[in-house]
């Protein structure tokens, strides 16, 4: 999937986003997610999965009555400056990715595709575009669930000198990431520094 270009890969401007990388790895772990790292050429780091299975039964499981599952892909980028078309193509990426992780049939209620940037900084349209991002599918007119995206991006602080703290990073999100991707991304990197969020 040739969206980024080869200047894209992380490099040594991007050293200082691996320690929120790690952390938000480690708590997507201990929240259930099966972590992948992406080995490959690219901003693209890594792919988190969340799958749930719920079932009503009457008596014994051979009785189901109903069940639901619903997943979660989580693709994490990082790279030193977010820009529109780099925001574009990340979008186009994680969109594409996601899309061949569902597998749609009877007992699939929903599937979440979410992105999320570490940057050092990004552009105000980048923040603005972020927050309008919206797209959703149904499955068969919805009889075999649908998918949503989720977008979150954060920027991460330049560390302080002579061992001070760090000050506060942004986060920008979408509306169908702020309850849930973006208070993970907050529960994360709250040992790395504080978030508030984008205001321009």
């Amino acid at each position: 999937m040739p969206f980024f270009a080869q200047t894209d890969a992380p490099n040594n401007d991007s050293a200082p986003l691996r320690q929120p990388l790690a952390a938000l790895l480690d708590v997507c772990e201990r929240a259930g997610f099966t972590v992948h790292h992406h080995e490959g050429a690219g901003p693209l780091q890594a792919h988190a999965a969340f799958h749930q299975r719920g079932e009503g039964y009457i008596l014994s499981k051979r009785a189901t009555l109903w069940a639901a599952e619903s997943h979660e892909h989580l693709f994490v980028y990082i790279l030193p400056h977010l820009d529109m078309s780099r925001w574009r193509a990340i979008h186009e990426d994680g969109l594409t990715r996601g899309r061949e992780q569902i597998r749609p049939h009877d007992e699939h209620m929903v599937s979440y595709v979410s992105l999320l940037v570490l940057c050092r900084t990004l552009d105000a349209e980048v923040a603005h575009a972020v927050r309008r991002t919206r797209y959703s599918k149904s499955f068969w007119w919805g009889l075999r669930g649908w998918m949503r995206l989720r977008a979150c991006v954060v920027a991460v602080p330049e560390r302080a000198g002579e061992g001070g703290a760090p000050g506060p990073g942004r986060l920008v999100s979408n509306a169908a990431a702020r309850k849930s991707l973006a208070s993970l991304v907050r529960a994360a990197l709250q040992g790395c520094f504080t978030l508030t969020e984008w205001k321009a």
